[in-house]
C-alpha cells in the first residue's frame, strides 16, 4: 500500500467532514454541475471518488457510474452516505480493473495534485475510454495555490505574489491530516495529455467564491477536458 493510500485512510473522515461546509467544495459543484447537467446512461468513472459526493452526483443526472479510490476508509464513507452508486478499491496509479474502451466520460477531481506519480493515471484515462470519450479533470490551480493573498484596506484579496511556479516540488499539508501535495507547473499537465494522445478541448479558471459572491480575481481551481480520438 503506497504511503498516499495510508495517508488518505487516515485523513478520511476528517477531510469528508470538512467538504460538508468549504466553499471550495460548493466552488467545484458549481462549475462541474453547470458542465454536467444531464446524461443519458453513459458510462462514467469517478478516479479517486474520496467519499463519493460527484459518484453520487452523477448517479443522480443519469450515468452509469463507478467510483474508485485507494482509500479503503474513503470507499466505506462514500457507501454509507451513498449506498445506491457503485464503487471499488483500486490503486489509480495502477493498472485500473476495467476492459480497454469502456468508460465515456472519466472524470477526476482535485486528485491529481495528492499523487506522485500521475503519468500512469493519464495513461490508463486513454485506455480505458472509448474513442471519442471525455477525459476530465480539475486540480488547485499551481500558478497560485503554494502563494499568499495581499489583500487591500478592507481586507479584499486581490492578488497573489507567486513562487517557485516552474519548479516541481512537494510538501505535507495538515488540513484534515498529513496528506502530500505535489506542485508541477501547467506545462506539465498539458504535456503529459499530449504525450498520450489526449485533445485539449476546454479549459475553466472560474473566480474564487465565498458562498455569497464571485470575489476573488484569481482561479484557486483549474479544470481541463480532453479528448480521446
Amino acid at each position: 500500500m503506497s504511503k498516499a493510500i495510508v495517508q488518505w485512510d487516515k485523513s478520511a473522515k476528517a477531510y469528508a467532514e470538512s467538504q460538508e461546509c468549504s466553499e471550495f467544495a460548493e466552488s467545484n459543484k458549481m462549475v462541474v454541475h453547470s458542465r454536467f447537467s444531464k446524461l443519458h446512461g453513459e458510462y462514467v468513472l469517478d478516479l479517486g471518488c474520496g467519499f463519493g459526493c460527484y459518484t453520487e452526483y452523477f448517479r443522480s443526472i443519469g450515468a452509469k457510474i463507478i467510483g474508485v479510490d485507494g482509500s479503503a476508509e474513503m470507499i466505506n464513507i462514500a457507501k454509507d452516505k451513498y449506498p445506491d452508486c457503485d464503487y471499488k478499491i483500486a490503486d489509480i496509479t495502477q493498472r485500473l480493473p476495467f476492459d480497454s474502451n469502456t468508460f465515456d466520460i472519466v472524470f477526476c477531481n482535485q486528485v491529481l495534485m495528492d499523487i506522485e506519480d500521475i503519468a500512469p493515471i493519464f495513461a490508463e484515462a486513454k485506455r480505458i475510454l472509448r474513442n471519442g470519450g471525455t477525459f476530465y479533470f480539475s486540480i488547485v490551480h499551481p500558478a497560485f495555490y503554494d502563494s499568499e493573498w495581499q489583500t487591500d484596506e478592507n481586507g479584499y484579496k486581490y492578488a497573489k505574489a507567486m513562487k517557485a511556479y516552474i519548479d516541481k516540488y512537494s510538501f505535507t499539508q495538515t488540513f484534515w491530516g498529513e496528506t502530500a501535495h505535489f506542485h508541477r507547473p501547467l506545462s506539465y499537465y498539458l504535456n503529459l495529455a499530449s504525450d498520450n494522445g489526449l485533445i485539449l478541448t476546454h479549459v475553466e479558471e472560474p473566480k474564487s467564491y465565498d458562498g455569497v459572491r464571485k470575489n476573488k480575481d484569481l482561479p484557486l481551481f483549474i479544470f481541463f477536458e480532453y479528448k480521446k480520438i
